[in-house]
């Protein structure tokens, strides 16, 4: 619902704050309250809606929309035909009041201003408010070109904004895709530093192998060296054990041949010598054993040394005097000590038994 208040202006009055009338001219105010905001807040819109003579004078009618009262108009003034004229009684308005405040209102305002016999289509009325100076053509063809002006301007103005918009679009495009670039870019040399890294681990693991391969074939080779003359004695020997069918005594002579052999392979010599080419060719295994693992016994450290040295179960169980079916049983529980025993080499130590 509207709420419509008239007020003629003949001396001040309410918000309307006005000159003394002369001469029969009269200034007529009157507002209307808008149950919606239509402008933008602070600001006046002037629409012009009449111009004619009457009672030899020149009527003006136009209205003020404001979208937040209050506001204050100091001077209004009319050009015609180039003679800029003022109105016959001299007017100017303060709109306030609590009825209006901070609301939305349109003001119809009509002035008298001198007799004017011809009117021009650049005819312009101005308004000095304090929100500055508002003007308004008076001429149909003046409003015309107004409204072509206006549509202009908003024309090019959406055109600046969609050039603004699509070169900004360009631009964040042109940058999206020098990201991407680069991105690439870097992720091709990501790339290629992994897979060079990786040929460079595979070569080192190659050598590694072939280096290992090596140490392997060293270490037995000292092993046959140290070994190998007992055991083709003893193979011998036992050989001629079960082969000839010699009397009793030649087969006890043939049994204690065998036996001082045995012995020969178990001494602590033998070990030891033994116990040094497995630490020079395994990365000295059995003493990091040793230093990581004080627990075990030397009957343990001696059974470690035979099957890091290579040596088959059953050569393993000559040199340890135990059984075939112990040596798989003595073999579990000493890799589940190793690996209970919290050692950093453990898997190291296990993977080797």
């Amino acid at each position: 619902m509207q709420n419509i208040r008239h007020v003629m202006v003949v001396a001040a009055a309410l918000s309307a704050v006005i000159g003394t009338l002369s001469a029969g001219a009269t200034n007529i105010v009157t507002y209307t309250l808008l149950d919606s905001v239509t402008t933008t807040a602070d600001e006046l819109i002037m629409t012009f809606r009449r111009i004619c003579n009457e009672n030899d004078r020149t009527n003006i009618l136009f209205d003020l929309t404001s979208s937040n009262a209050p506001f204050t108009i100091y001077k209004v003034e009319w050009t015609n035909g180039g003679v800029l004229n003022e109105p016959l009684e001299p007017f100017s308005l303060i709109a306030q009041g609590d009825d209006i405040e901070g609301k939305s209102s349109r003001w119809h305002i009509s002035l008298d201003f001198p007799f004017s016999d011809a009117f021009h289509e650049e005819d312009v009325l101005l308004l000095t408010t304090d929100r500055g100076v508002i003007y308004c053509p008076t001429s149909r063809a003046g409003q015309l070109q107004r409204t072509i002006d206006l549509l202009r301007y908003d024309y090019e103005k959406e055109l600046d904004s969609t050039k603004r918009s699509s070169r900004n679009a360009w631009t964040i495009l042109g940058i999206v895709v020098c990201m991407a670039v680069a991105a690439g870019v870097i992720v091709a040399i990501v790339v290629r530093r992994r897979f060079v890294r990786k040929r460079k681990e595979i070569e080192e693991l190659s050598l590694l192998v072939v280096e290992r391969s090596d140490r392997n074939r060293e270490l037995q080779a000292k092993i046959d060296t140290l070994y190998g003359s007992s055991l083709d004695t003893l193979n011998m020997l036992c050989n001629e054990y079960f082969e000839k069918n010699e009397s009793d005594r030649v087969k006890l002579s043939l049994y204690n041949e065998v036996e001082k052999h045995i012995l020969a392979l178990r001494d602590s010599k033998s070990v030891t010598q033994l116990e040094d080419i497995v630490n020079t060719y395994l990365d000295g295994i059995i003493l990091k054993v040793r230093q990581q693992i004080p627990s075990l016994s030397a009957g343990d450290i001696k059974f470690l040394t035979y099957l890091y040295a290579g040596f088959s179960p059953r050569a393993v169980c000559i040199f340890t005097d135990i059984k075939i079916k112990n040596f798989y049983n003595r073999r579990s529980r000493l890799k589940e000590r190793i690996l209970d025993s919290g050692a950093p080499d453990r898997l190291l130590f296990v993977s080797k038994m």
